[in-house]
């Protein structure tokens, strides 16, 4: 009767492991190995027959319980050779830094462009001194023109000698006519307007004149006579006459510093010549 038992049990153990296998899962391809699963309880033992000893018979429980798949190190006893896709290498990227540089700002060389800012400023600042300085010059000469005005007082004759004078009225600067020599002596170039007016005697029907000279130069003329010639006869006429008139010169011209400016009287005969009195009718005048 033992003996019937212990082969009833042999046969249902190995249907029962035979079961457990097929139900067991195939291994998997290459993945790492869960858990053990925890086995099922095991199952009560038989019970012995009163002929038999009343100790306890060893059970063999048979688990059914399925363990999930833990992310700990569990010993697989898959066999499966893993065809999974291997890992992308890791690439290490280095990043450069730009060499363009940013806004306002350069890669040159500071000092050298400042020399050379430096030195085109003052050539600028040395042509706008010199440029300012000239036009101050100009509007100094414009604000405080060299100028005279001298007179005579008395009547004159003398055909060798310039006309000399009694006064200047204007005279700036002081010093710009030599009254004595009736000389003008110019100090600055330029243009200058020049006038001589005088009451001329043309004594006799004779003719006088008055000539402006610079460094013994005519450069003009002022004259006075009469004419004799008769028209209506075509003869000269026999009458004696005498010419009073005022006549005066006045012209432009360009003189440079250094330069004598004077007058000088020619006539014909003996007892022609420029007068004057009180009444100031003989006068030299300048003007830059």
């Amino acid at each position: 009767m033992r003996s019937a038992i212990f082969i009833v049990l042999a046969v249902f153990c190995l249907l029962v492991i035979t079961l457990a296998d097929a139900k067991r899962p195939k291994p998997s391809k290459g993945g790492k190995g869960g858990k053990p699963s925890k086995g099922g309880k095991g199952g009560k033992g038989g019970h012995s027959s009163e002929e038999t000893q009343t100790a306890p018979s060893a059970g063999f429980g048979i688990g059914k319980g399925k363990g999930k798949p833990s992310k700990g190190k569990g010993k697989g006893k898959g066999k499966g050779k893993g065809k999974g896709k291997p890992k992308p290498p890791t690439y290490t990227t280095t990043t450069v830094a730009p060499t363009t540089t940013l806004p306002g700002s350069c890669n040159c060389d500071v000092e050298a462009i400042k020399a050379a800012v430096l030195a085109d400023i003052s050539v600028t600042i040395t042509n706008l001194e010199r440029e300012l300085n000239a036009t101050v010059a100009q509007l100094k000469n414009i604000s405080e023109p060299d100028v005279f005005s001298c007179k005579r007082m008395s009547g004159f004759s003398n055909e060798t000698v310039p006309v000399p004078y009694t006064a200047c009225d204007v005279e700036k600067p002081i010093g710009l006519v030599d009254i004595s020599t009736g000389k003008f002596t110019v100090q600055r170039d330029g243009t200058y307007r020049l006038t001589f007016t005088s009451r001329m005697s043309a004594m006799n029907g004779q003719t006088i004149r008055a000539d402006m000279y610079v460094n013994g130069v005519r450069i003009g003329r002022a004259s006075a006579s009469l004419d004799t010639f008769d028209t209506q006869t075509n003869t000269a006429s026999t009458t004696i006459l005498d010419l009073e008139t005022s006549n005066t010169l006045d012209l432009l011209y360009d003189l440079a510093a250094g330069d004598e400016v004077y007058m000088m009287i020619d006539y014909v005969g003996t007892t022609s010549l420029i007068q004057s009195s009180m009444n100031y009718q003989i006068f030299f005048t300048g003007e830059w």
